[in-house]
């Protein structure tokens, strides 16, 4: 196989991880804690509540760890090249993943923000085939909008040649 790719993330995109992860911390314990109410109310009915608080304490505990490595080792692992050719990513936590995209097969490139990634300042690119998109999710506003248009016009350039 050959050598990975080079380029990275900007180092923002760990703090919109973490951001994430803490907002869909706060919306797991929410719902524990409407889940524990509700139980509470069974409970003056008659019912244990001790399941309950098990089955919460546990769904937290994996939240935060995964808040805890996740972010770090994604963002360690994350790379992604742009070739005449190929848009070649890596990335992945417990599976590392990598994806040659012909660039002959891309229908098209675009770039999103939404509130979190427009807050730190980042975009993301994606590329998509017929089959599949495929997403690079971090990278500063204007190196997005700078690698959306190389890859459009090197899939146009490649379309050309075939």
């Amino acid at each position: 196989m050959s050598d990975l790719p080079s380029h990275r993330l900007d180092p923002r995109m760990l703090r919109v991880w973490y951001v994430s992860d803490v907002i869909g911390i706060v919306v797991v314990a929410a719902l524990a804690a409407l889940a524990v109410v509700a139980w509470a109310i069974v409970r003056h009915l008659g019912g244990d509540v001790f399941w309950v608080y098990l089955v919460a304490g546990v769904v937290e505990a994996v939240c935060v760890g995964d808040l805890l490595v996740s972010p770090r080792v994604e963002m360690a692992t994350w790379r992604y090249d742009v070739t005449p050719t190929d848009v070649d990513l890596y990335h992945g936590v417990f599976v590392k993943k990598r994806v040659l995209v012909p660039l002959v097969r891309v229908q098209h490139v675009e770039t999103k923000q939404g509130p979190i990634l427009r807050a730190h300042g980042l975009a993301s690119v994606t590329v998509s085939t017929a089959g599949e998109s495929f997403e690079i999710p971090g990278l500063a506003a204007d190196e997005a909008d700078a690698l959306r248009d190389r890859v459009a016009e090197l899939a146009r350039l490649a379309k050309e040649d075939v």
